[in-house]
């Protein structure tokens, strides 16, 4: 019986010791990169491309994995409660903001890839990337970029002598207009961030108050009044909102005629797009996106090494490839947003704007939707110039205080 017990034992050690070694494909966890990351945000086929790529730059061999992620706030507990050894992670400026405060991240090898490298990123994006996340500009890498705003079908909204409304402003989401023909991101920051441009739209308008300042702003009376902003949207019926009100707006499935949204989703199907099911449909025109006039967002997404990162070799020489102007055009493409890289920022542009292959109808044209479109994904500097950048709260307080608003929303 002992002897049995010892076997056992024995198997059991070694099978946990080949679970850690190996994963469950078998593969060394030192020759495997982790991804952890949204969904949908980056084209999986470059993945073996990479791998080949990088046996030929060192020599040695690497599988890339991805774990996906609901939520930015996802990656914070995976890191400092976790620990999880997610090689590489893809937050949001503010995540990128509080994990290097918390010295949860690691410095990026600039003898691989150096975000300073002149014409490498578009200059806007490290100015933004240096003032408000990253301020040495030693940890993140951009990668994706976009506002936060309105998406509207024109064919839903109120008419107004004899036409259709154009939507400008977030009373048109606040107010009373839309009851019940509404959608509610279910995303803390980007609901509160909303609310409170609302909320201070009349000293923003005037002048008297920033973009930026009304980002910034947790006091208690501040989330309080986020909070009933927010519970007037709920409570007059508004469809929640993870990943399908796009394609529910976008397919004319869909009793929402406004919806808080992310640039590049609204773009994404506007124009030819892909459903859940990898169906190919035609764009929805009768879709509009706006950054009101009130101001907005702009974001940038961003990956860093993760400070309990195994691979940390091959996720420096990833983030190198990712940086390439072909794999990042292919990123774009295939997410619908726009790459922070400069040579794969012009190229998208171009595509869009010369339009052979005639994406833009002649009525697209005249109606000024494709102009509408251009400043989606390519936002000009006067909307940027109305755009705050979230950052990480200031205390836990702070922090707590906007949470417990959410949970009482959800």
């Amino acid at each position: 019986m002992k002897k049995f017990l010892s076997v056992l034992l024995c198997v059991v050690i070694i099978g946990s010791l080949s679970a850690f070694l190996f994963g469950c494909s078998g593969t060394l966890r030192e020759e495997t990169l982790w991804l952890y990351m949204p969904g949908e945000y980056i084209d999986e086929d470059i993945f073996e491309e990479f791998a080949a790529w990088y046996k030929e730059e060192t020599g040695d061999n690497v599988t890339v994995k991805l774990k996906v992620f609901d939520a930015v706030e996802d990656i914070q507990l995976a890191v400092e409660t976790n620990k999880s050894d997610y090689d590489l992670l893809c937050p949001s400026d503010y995540m990128v903001q509080y994990l290097i405060g918390k010295g949860l991240v690691q410095k990026v090898d600039k003898t691989i890839v150096d975000v300073e490298k002149e014409g490498l990123f578009r200059q806007e994006f490290l100015t933004m990337a240096r003032n408000y996340y990253d301020p040495t500009l030693e940890y993140a890498v951009p990668y994706m970029y976009g506002t936060l705003g309105l998406v509207y079908d024109y064919s839903k909204t109120k008419v107004v002598d004899g036409n259709h409304e154009h939507i400008n402003s977030w009373t048109s989401y606040f107010g009373d207009d839309y009851a019940g023909h509404r959608s509610l991101k279910q995303s803390m920051r980007d609901a509160y961030a909303a609310a409170c441009i609302y909320n201070a739209r009349a000293e923003l308008l005037a002048g008297t108050k920033t973009i930026q300042s009304i980002f910034e702003d947790t006091t208690e009376a501040t989330v309080n009044a986020a909070k009933t902003a927010l519970q007037a949207v709920k409570t007059g019926g508004a469809e929640w909102d993870v990943d399908n009100v796009k394609f529910e707006m976008a397919a004319n499935d869909s009793e929402v005629a406004v919806a808080l949204m992310w640039s590049c989703d609204a773009g994404y199907v506007m124009n030819t797009y892909e459903d859940e099911d990898g169906n190919e449909h035609e764009g929805n025109h009768n879709l509009w996106y706006v950054v009101p006039d009130e101001g907005g967002n702009v974001y940038i997404d961003n990956f860093v090494i993760n400070k309990y990162a195994v691979n940390v070799k091959a996720a420096n020489y990833f983030l190198k490839y990712l940086c390439r102007t072909d794999v990042a055009v292919k990123n774009s493409e295939y997410s619908g947003c726009i790459s922070t890289v400069a040579e794969a920022y012009q190229e998208m542009y171009d595509y869009y704007d010369t339009d052979e292959d005639e994406l833009f109808s002649d009525e697209d044209v005249a109606s000024g939707w494709k102009d509408m479109y251009m400043e989606t994904m390519f936002p000009s500097a006067e909307v940027l110039s109305r755009c705050g950048v979230m950052r990480a709260f200031a205390t836990q307080n702070d922090a707590n205080r906007v949470k417990l608003m959410w949970s009482t929303i959800r």
